[in-house]
């Protein structure tokens, strides 16, 4: 298999206030927790959890939560010779190909992911739509042949566009 050209690529990673200071109190809860009860041996709250319960909270929301979500978590959108290609990780292995053949029409929109879809991330909604994007309220939507709307979220429209466009025109 060949490998596609790249005409257009965007990195979008989370950049919300909101959820910075949600996934840090997260963080601080559970260092908090850990060194009360593991490191000073004070019972940490009311009803305390066993050790080991504390360690693996304290694994998962203390160090590989943030983790994933400071340096993983990513939308990766590309047009490359063929179609769009996308890719949410930590979540995709493979980037998600949707084929310039399948694309009916696309155009830019402005919208409300939390309206529509109920928050951000990878969603559908009752329509059957699916959603990719990880904040903003601009994107494109893309209506594929088979009667399916996929709105893929992008920091610059115009440009993703113009380069369906580019590809469109070749074909």
């Amino acid at each position: 298999m060949e490998k596609q050209k790249i005409i257009y690529r965007e990195i979008q990673k989370p950049r919300q206030f909101w959820l910075w200071a949600l996934v840090l109190l997260i963080a601080a809860l559970a260092w908090y927790g850990f060194i009360q009860q593991i490191i000073f041996g004070i019972p940490f709250g009311n009803n305390p959890a066993p050790d080991a319960v504390l360690v693996v909270y304290w694994l998962v929301f203390g160090i590989v939560f943030p983790l994933v979500m400071l340096k993983f978590l990513q939308l990766i959108t590309e047009v490359r010779d063929d179609g769009l290609y996308i890719r949410f990780l930590p979540f995709h292995i493979r980037y998600r190909r949707i084929l310039l053949e399948d694309i009916e029409d696309y155009q830019p929109i402005v919208y409300n992911s939390l309206l529509l879809f109920g928050g951000w991330g990878i969603r559908m909604n009752f329509r059957g739509d699916i959603a990719y994007n990880i904040g903003g309220n601009q994107g494109i939507e893309l209506k594929l042949k088979h009667k399916k709307v996929i709105i893929v979220g992008t920091k610059r429209p115009e440009e993703l566009v113009k380069a369906l466009d580019s590809i469109k025109g070749t074909r």
